[in-house]
């Protein structure tokens, strides 16, 4: 038992030493520096389908996202405040999100609105 004990102490001290070392530095930034901009996203029913998303929102190289808060049915994103170009960059959000996903992103919550008019 002491044996078991010692190794399930070892195993569970290297997965926290290996999560540290792999942790991203938290870098605040003040409010007046990021937009943060609300999308309702259609067809989101699950946790998967928030992985699907981050998964979507993580191949969009020219988009600047500071923070990703998605849950189902809305996605919260925060940007850089000198990267965002309001329309532009809404429309950019919803054609990664849409092309990855069969997701479609709405500004409005009634989905009336789409992000991108083409």
């Amino acid at each position: 038992m002491r044996k078991f004990g010692r190794s399930f102490l070892f195993i569970m001290s290297t997965l926290f030493l290996l999560s540290a070392c792999n942790a991203k530095e938290s870098k605040v930034i003040p409010s007046s520096e990021f937009v943060s901009k609300k999308y309702f996203v259609k067809g989101m029913t699950c946790g998967g389908c928030i992985i699907g998303a981050k998964m979507a929102l993580g191949k969009a190289e020219s988009l600047n996202i500071i923070d990703k808060d998605i849950s189902v049915g809305e996605a919260v994103l925060k940007f850089d405040k000198k990267d965002y170009k309001e329309s532009s960059t809404d429309c950019e959000v919803s054609k990664i999100i849409e092309k990855f996903t069969e997701f479609k992103v709405y500004i409005d919550k009634n989905h009336t609105q789409r992000a991108c008019k083409s």
